[in-house]
């Protein structure tokens, strides 16, 4: 699971704000994280850590959340190697279930342009397939 996190990491964690929606391939029967999201301020230190809603429940599946504290990815530019705060988004497909799944989150977060902070409402569709 560790080393699943480290990927979701590299891959998202510098689109995370920014992606309408996610998609995602994984295994069935097998919990599954599908999404990173979390903050960092303009000198590196981490932000709030966002509080996640789900908007729409999949309807074959189901959606938790766990906080990690990781590291950003070299996409964070000179911030690459901080340390961060993030809330893992995880997807647990219903037993023997294998096809398409959707599910959409919420979330505000603090978002740092120019040096003044603004508060971001943030809503991402995730499209799941379970194989």
């Amino acid at each position: 699971m560790r080393i699943l996190f480290g990927l979701i990491i590299l891959s998202l964690f510098s689109s995370f704000s920014f992606a309408d929606t996610i998609r995602q391939t994984i295994p069935a029967n097998k919990s599954s994280a599908v999404g990173l999201h979390g903050t960092y301020g303009p000198e590196c230190e981490s932000g709030v850590t966002p509080q996640i809603k789900v908007t729409k429940e999949p309807e074959n599946g189901s959606v938790s959340f766990q906080q990690i504290n990781t590291k950003l990815s070299e996409k964070a530019g000179r911030c690459a190697g901080r340390p961060v705060k993030g809330t893992v988004v995880v997807y647990k497909p219903n037993r023997g279930f294998r096809g398409k799944d959707v599910f959409r989150i919420r979330f505000t977060m603090d978002m740092y342009d120019y040096g003044s902070a603004k508060i971001r409402n943030v809503a991402h569709k995730y499209v799941i397939e379970v194989k």
